[in-house]
């Protein structure tokens, strides 16, 4: 397999380089033109990433898309590949292992390999453990009595075949959607131009799968589906699955260039990040006056709603705190937050009630400095009415530049400074 292309989110790729030919080019315009052009842009010969992160497939190129929150062009690549695996895991948004807890052969692979490899070794567990079994009702032509007999079915079929009758009846087998997911994204894989013992192992999985039907996987089945007591095991691979099948794309147009898109928006998951790591330090810290709630949706004009990214809620004493925080994945210019978003947690102050709002950024530098002001008096207000915004940036790594595990503790030092002030 060739080496992946790399490149970071807000970069270009040209044709010609990192192995980017003329027909993987036409096969990804075509692939972004299906779904309304908001995966990247297409200049002369060029794609222009934009704020999706993580991989495509394209035939057999792997573009391993980037996160990056570093000033300068000296980015290591390896290290922004891991803090996107750990920040997928840690937000919940894929379950996918990297890192310490990864072999050391799997770290060194494509991001593609590293998110296949996950669905295998979960579909993997449950064959071993048993495919869950269901009762489906089928129909049939039998020459036995087995279940109830179908009438209009029986005369039309068999008024000159009376040693047969038709009937409908329940069936407990493997035959059921969950499996029928799995069987789906198992065909898929192996078709996919990856390394050898990929497609290798879902080909032996799918033996697994014989006597599951084939059906036509679409996006309301997954939100049909319900987890039980025997499915729960399912989450894992169901999810995988999901982002496998409807990221999938035949080129059947033009030759054997079949694209797998796994890609996600690099503001939705540091949004996500922030928030499990700020539930998690207000769990440890146990206080039961504070209250975290995320996307909180209010009416504001018509049938339009506002919704900042957190809002939390802070009792002091007979004194009720609000605070709004807005995650924001940039570096903003001079560290000076821009005027969109100083007039966004204005309106975010004034609709929710809130008198201290804070915009958390991604720290680029370590001589970023970090601001809190007060908004100006408005004739519209009463008198006296205080409401501030201030900055925070994120460390995102320790000293030895793993994601750190103290982001949300040290977040929420800042908040509650912030509501003594």
């Amino acid at each position: 397999m060739p080496e992946p292309a790399r490149v970071f989110e807000h970069g270009t790729l040209a044709v010609g380089e990192q192995g980017l030919s003329p027909r993987h080019f036409d096969a990804l315009v075509r692939y972004n033109d299906r779904h309304g052009c908001t995966l990247f842009k297409v200049g002369h010969q060029r794609l222009h990433f934009g704020s999706f992160v993580g991989v495509l497939q394209v035939g057999t190129l792997t573009i391993e898309i980037l996160p990056k929150a570093e000033k300068g062009s000296s980015a290591d690549k390896r290290k922004w590949q891991r803090a996107l695996l750990q920040m997928l895991r840690q937000s919940g948004m894929v379950e996918v292992e990297a890192g310490p807890e990864a072999n050391l052969r799997l770290r060194r692979s494509p991001l593609i390999d590293i998110y296949l490899d996950s669905f295998l070794s979960e579909v993997e567990c449950l064959t071993h453990a048993g495919l869950t079994k269901k009762y489906r009702l089928t129909e049939g032509n039998l020459y036995k009595l087995k279940g109830r007999i179908l009438f209009r079915q029986q005369i039309s079929h068999n008024l000159l075949h009376r040693e047969r009758m038709f009937t409908a009846h329940q069936t407990y087998d493997a035959d059921n959607v969950f499996n029928r997911i799995l069987k789906c994204a198992l065909e898929i894989v192996e078709r996919l131009a990856v390394s050898t013992s990929i497609p290798a192992r879902a080909s032996a999985l799918g033996l697994s799968f014989e006597q599951v039907s084939d059906v036509r996987v679409t996006p309301g089945m997954f939100e049909r589906l319900r987890f039980d007591r025997s499915t729960q095991r399912y989450r894992k691979a169901v999810q995988l699955a999901r982002l496998i099948i409807l990221n999938y794309a035949p080129d059947l147009c033009g030759g054997p260039e079949n694209i797998l898109a796994i890609l996600f928006d690099m503001n939705r998951l540091f949004e996500r990040f922030i928030l499990v790591h700020l539930r998690r330090a207000q769990s440890q810290m146990g206080d039961p006056k504070m209250q975290v709630k995320a996307q909180a949706s209010a009416r504001f004009w018509a049938s339009k709603t506002i919704r900042p990214d957190i809002l939390i809620n802070l009792k002091r004493g007979s004194r009720q705190e609000r605070l709004i925080l807005d995650t924001k994945w940039k570096i903003p210019g001079g560290d000076y937050p821009s005027d969109e978003d100083l007039k966004q947690m204005y309106a975010y102050n004034l609709h929710f009630g809130a008198h201290h709002s804070l915009l958390v950024y991604p720290r680029a530098d370590a001589a970023q400095s970090e601001l809190h002001n007060a908004y100006a008096e408005s004739a519209a207000l009463p008198s006296g009415h205080r409401h501030t915004c201030a900055t925070h940036f994120v460390d995102l790594f320790d000293a030895e530049g793993k994601l750190s595990s103290d982001i949300g503790r040290r977040l929420l030092q800042r908040i509650l400074s912030e509501t003594e002030q």
